[in-house]
């Protein structure tokens, strides 16, 4: 499971002068011609390959990239691929080497820097929200949760239920219609046990979204017995049976999950954007967002996919700037380069317990005039 938890750790990466990171996000689907016979280790030597080439810096840095490099095609060369990408960060000298699998396909793609390159895993996180999945049917049921490192069983539940129809000497004891009320009240039972388990993952997990899977009448009946407030989670109902392949059930969940995602960032982008004409705890524009992020008020960074900005970083204060001023304003310190300056601010928000929202679709479309904005706790 890949969490802001894991985004916060990477942020606490010391970032001082002497700080560089390799981060590395490798493509290594198997499904993919150019990857088998470990073909991505061929496409990640040639992506450090032309890193190094274009690395324009002292010999030690140079050094330290190359080192690295090496380190983490060590792992690769062990490395068993397991998903569709895997990330890695790393810093030798520091004893620093973090990875985790994933289920999402990503670009093979790389920077060497004073800190974690984290864009493309907000983006990950944002786009593959930790997602409840209920898979029912009249006397069985799983749960589990789905996100980017794939899917969790947390739960299975098997109930006693009796037969609807009269079978060879039941006939006797019973009348068929009381088999059938029989029946449908141990449905319910089961339902409702289920609904129980439910309720109390979604607590302990804090789940935002649920998709409910199964034949129609046992996800009907099942919804019937959640809560309003689960029910309010509910993002999509899929009528699939509980055997159906695990790459059936995948692709139907992911399709739910990013048709919610993309519902989502287009209210909220929506609501920001109305906010900040208001000038009610929202603002548009790098400019303004960087400003309320020097003065801590973001609650929530918004980001449209595609935005790419570069700006300047205080070496004294550590500001950040778009503009082109060589010193900084609130401390006179000497401002640096910061092409990355995106990334910056996704640190420094994190930094103060805030969110970042990386938006695609039609939200982005909304957003791409300003690029970028934010929605401020005060």
């Amino acid at each position: 499971m890949i969490s802001y938890d894991d985004i916060r750790q990477l942020q606490q990466y010391p970032s001082d002068l002497d700080s560089l990171v390799l981060s590395l996000y490798v493509n290594i689907n198997q499904s993919n011609a150019a990857n088998l016979n470990r073909g991505f280790e061929t496409a990640v030597s040639n992506l450090f390959r032309r890193m190094a080439e274009n690395h324009n810096s002292e010999n030690n840095e140079k050094n330290r990239f190359l080192a690295e490099c090496e380190n983490v095609l060590g792992f690769l060369k062990d490395y068993t691929p397991k998903g569709a990408s895997v990330v890695i960060f790393s810093d030798s000298t520091r004893g620093f080497f973090w990875h985790r699998d994933l289920q999402v396909e990503l670009a093979t793609e790389g920077r060497f820097s004073s800190r974690p390159w984290l864009r493309p895993l907000l983006e990950v996180l944002e786009g593959h929200d930790r997602l409840g999945v209920v898979l029912i049917d009249k006397h069985r049921a799983k749960i589990l949760t789905l996100d980017a490192t794939g899917i969790e069983q947390l739960s299975e539940i098997e109930s006693d239920v009796p037969n609807k129809h009269a079978t060879t000497g039941s006939d006797h004891i019973m009348s068929q219609g009381q088999m059938e009320r029989d029946h449908a009240k141990h449905i319910k039972w089961h339902a409702k046990r289920v609904a129980d388990e439910l309720a109390s993952i979604v607590d302990r997990s804090k789940l935002s979204r649920i998709v409910i899977c199964g034949p129609v009448e046992a996800t009907t009946m099942f919804t019937g017995e959640l809560s309003k407030q689960l029910q309010h989670k509910i993002v999509g109902t899929i009528s699939i049976p509980l055997d159906a392949s695990p790459d059936r059930l995948m692709s139907e969940l992911r399709a739910v999950q990013e048709r919610a995602e993309l519902e989502d960032e287009n209210r909220l982008v929506e609501a920001m954007i109305t906010s900040a004409h208001k000038g009610d705890r929202a603002v548009l524009g790098i400019s303004e967002t960087l400003s309320a992020i020097q003065q801590g008020r973001i609650h929530c960074l918004v980001v449209a996919r595609n935005y790419h900005a570069e700006g300047k970083e205080c070496d004294s204060c550590h500001v950040l700037v778009s503009d082109g001023l060589e010193r900084c304003s609130f401390c006179g310190g000497k401002l640096e380069a910061a092409p990355d300056l995106i990334n910056r601010a996704s640190h420094r928000v994190i930094e103060q317990a805030g969110k970042v929202q990386i938006v695609s679709g039609a939200a982005a479309e909304k957003l791409a005039e300003a690029g970028i904005g934010a929605i401020l706790r005060f």
